[in-house]
């Protein structure tokens, strides 16, 4: 299932999440992530303290397991989402 989640965190969390972020690129580039989760994207905006990251899971109390283990302690909103629509190129 696609599942996409929603940091956000404050200023004073800057460095915990940037250290959070490098692991994880680290960990799916190494192939390090638990199994029956991918890790498709992420998308970061420093100045909006937020980041948005796109998952392939198994099922989302798996992703949330794993996030546990992080000790997360900012906000993280997952979310299940629809499209609406998406371009597509015919070529």
């Amino acid at each position: 299932m696609k599942v996409v989640v929603v940091h956000q965190w404050e200023d004073s969390q800057k460095e915990i999440v940037t250290n959070f972020f490098n692991q994880l690129v680290s960990m799916a580039k190494g192939k390090k992530l638990p199994k029956g989760m991918k890790l498709e994207n992420i998308k970061i905006s420093q100045d909006a303290k937020t980041a948005i990251c796109e998952w392939d899971v198994e099922n989302m109390d798996l992703l949330m397991q794993a996030a546990k283990q992080f000790n997360i302690s900012w906000k993280i909103t997952p979310l299940v989402p629809q499209t609406l629509y998406e371009h597509k190129s015919f070529f």
